[in-house]
């Protein structure tokens, strides 16, 4: 799957620390969050394989672990890496559930259309 994921001709930004290539979003992607029993409103601002940036409308509260979910989809149990007043950058598993949810974010956020040149 990376590879396929990598030869889809995205923007993509690696830096030493990551495994794999982060997808920077080019259109917006609504996910909800879980955090504390409260369900808010996010967007995925990048993905990889390993993990997302998710940005939330308000502060979020402080904690290891949320669930993650989308229309049609699964929660998906994410751990927390690191986390600003209304950023979070999550690490995924490789579930079913987890790769199903990276497939969809992949999917919504990157233009996949061949540019034409005109």
């Amino acid at each position: 799957m990376a590879s396929a994921v990598a030869s889809l001709g995205a923007k993509t930004t690696t830096q030493n620390r990551r495994e794999w290539p982060r997808y920077q979003a080019e259109k917006n992607f609504a996910l909800a969050a879980r955090v504390g029993g409260k369900l808010l409103p996010c967007t995925v601002a990048d993905v990889s394989l390993g993990g997302a940036r998710v940005v939330f409308d308000s502060e979020v509260a402080v904690g290891e672990t949320f669930e993650l979910s989308h229309t049609g989809g699964e929660a998906v149990v994410c751990a927390r890496v690191w986390q600003s007043s209304r950023e979070v950058g999550i690490e995924f598993d490789f579930s079913e559930e987890s790769l199903g949810l990276i497939s969809v974010c992949i999917r919504s956020i990157v233009d996949l259309e061949p540019q034409t040149a005109g």
